[in-house]
């Protein structure tokens, strides 16, 4: 074989091992770990930033809190709450008016000891101090809202099932204006 046919050769060989590679990195999340370095870095710059995820719940997390709150309790096999994931960290990362949070209930089974959660997603609001968000009249999200039985007071709204991005920035928008 002459120099330029087996030249020839070992560039096609090269060029179908990075295809594969690259195929590989695409199917395997090679994007999630690129933004994952993102986000730590940017963690590390913007130090005090609470993370999307939170790891341990507790009530007072909400009750402490002087913004209102989006939390989003789901799932690590839910499809919708996946489905929602982008949306999240983009409001979470983009906007600091209203603390947005994810608890997986796998990871967190003490929220489902606080929380009524028929579905997951379950999306609940609160205004600062963990005051439950009352939606105005004719909102046009379908809001679910909770009372104690004792004394009939509010304790939560939630919405249940998956929110597009467009219906999650009307709920920021509408909390950040209560």
């Amino acid at each position: 074989m002459d120099k330029n046919g087996r030249l020839t050769q070992i560039i096609a060989i090269l060029v179908i091992v990075v295809i594969i590679i690259g195929i590989y990195v695409v199917k395997n999340g090679g994007n999630e770990e690129l933004q994952g370095a993102i986000d730590t870095s940017r963690g590390i710059a913007q130090e005090g930033i609470v993370p999307l995820e939170i790891s341990s719940f507790t009530p007072e997390m909400i009750t402490e809190s002087d913004k209102p709150m989006i939390i989003v309790l789901g799932e690590s096999w839910c499809q919708p709450c996946l489905r929602m994931m982008d949306d999240l960290k983009a409001l979470h990362r983009g906007q600091d008016e209203v603390e947005v949070r994810y608890i997986d209930l796998g990871e967190n089974p003490a929220a489902l000891e606080y929380f009524p959660v028929r579905v997951t997603p379950t999306i609940l609001f609160f205004l600062p101090e963990g005051k439950p968000f009352m939606p105005p009249e004719g909102f046009p999200i379908s809001m679910i809202l909770y009372s104690s039985r004792d004394t009939g007071e509010h304790v939560f709204t939630v919405h249940e099932g998956y929110l597009p991005r467009t219906d999650l920035d009307k709920l920021v928008e509408t909390l950040r204006d209560a």
